[in-house]
């Protein structure tokens, strides 16, 4: 019996054994398990954690852009803050895209800002004339930009002293400037939209024109130095009339190098316009009342037909910017459609 026990008794154990690792085996498996749900939950939060962070981040800053200018190039590692504009035409080039400058010259003709911007420019500081800017109240705004143009070549050097300054040609096509302002304030999307708003506006009302304005010649004339200057089709706020709108220019007009001729009084009625667009302010108001009460000028057709129609001198050839350029075409059209 002994021996049979015995080997009874030897089974039960190995059974036995067999049962119990069976038992650490699954319990190691399970806490295996355990660990590496824990590891991947952990994962990811983790990942979840790190999209949340990035999301919620700062905008990324604009990546240095270069300007190519007059003088050569600039690069601009960030989006300047305190801009100064030394022709009243980047002031509305800067506002046009939700930026105010920090100082400006002012139009000669105006003495001031100009009236069709309003409020917009605030109270910043005036700084001379675009002739003679002022250079003391420049360096008391400590601007981060300077925006000049060819006029201000003898003083340049000057100015470079003062801050970084961008050299613009001042008769340059304002949409150019426009897309140049888009680079340096970060908004190239927004100007490029202005551009082609404008493209489109011009388009419609050309079209609108077309037929009425038929076989009709339009100039554009402003009373100066006891003469007439004419604007010719290089001017440009000309070719607003005659390349954007595709108005007829009087054949005195058309000239490809020299925007605008002097003429005297007497030769006016060989301009043979029939529609003249006569530029004025307080500087010629005299001058044009002087010509206007001439039998000359009410021997003109454009005169005796109505169709000549005033508007402000600085608007139209100073404050070349998207702004002020809207506006000149909203009064084209009112005179003309």
């Amino acid at each position: 019996m002994y021996p049979r026990n015995k080997l009874a008794w030897t089974f039960f154990l190995l059974v036995s054994l067999v049962m119990i690792l069976g038992a650490c085996s699954d319990n190691s498996n399970q806490g295996s398990n355990k660990a590496e749900a824990g590891t991947t939950n952990q994962s990811q939060a983790t990942s979840e954690q790190n999209e949340n962070s990035h999301s919620e981040a700062e905008p990324v800053p604009p990546a240095p852009v270069t300007i190519q200018h007059l003088k050569g190039e600039m690069t601009l590692e960030k989006v300047p803050e305190k801009i100064v504009v030394l022709d009243v035409q980047y002031a509305d080039q800067m506002l046009a895209l939700g930026y105010q400058p920090a100082g400006s010259v002012v139009a000669e003709t105006d003495n001031g800002l100009p009236p069709y911007l309003g409020d917009k420019m605030g109270n910043i500081p005036l700084l001379g004339t675009y002739v003679e800017p002022n250079l003391e109240g420049i360096i008391a705004i400590e601007p981060d930009l300077i925006i000049a143009t060819e006029f201000h070549d003898e003083i340049y050097d000057e100015l470079l002293k003062i801050a970084p300054t961008i050299s613009l040609e001042r008769n340059e096509d304002w949409r150019t400037v426009l897309l140049k302002f888009g680079q340096i304030l970060n908004k190239p999307q927004e100007a490029q939209q202005l551009v082609d708003g404008y493209k489109q506006k011009i388009s419609e009302l050309k079209a609108a024109l077309a037929v009425k304005m038929k076989d009709q010649t339009v100039a554009l004339i402003r009373p100066r130095d006891a003469m007439i200057r004419l604007q010719t089709t290089a001017h440009r706020t000309s070719q607003i009339l005659y390349d954007d709108l595709g108005l007829t220019p009087p054949e005195m007009a058309v000239n490809s190098k020299d925007s605008s001729m002097m003429i005297s009084l007497e030769v006016l009625p060989e301009l043979a316009a029939d529609h003249m667009f006569l530029l004025q302010d307080d500087t010629n108001l005299e001058l044009t009342t002087e010509f206007q009460n001439t039998a000359i000028w009410k021997s003109l057709n454009a005169v005796k037909e109505n169709q000549v129609y005033a508007e402000n001198t600085a608007q139209w050839i100073g404050y070349y910017g998207p702004i002020a350029i809207d506006l000149i075409v909203d009064q084209i059209a009112d005179a003309l459609h």
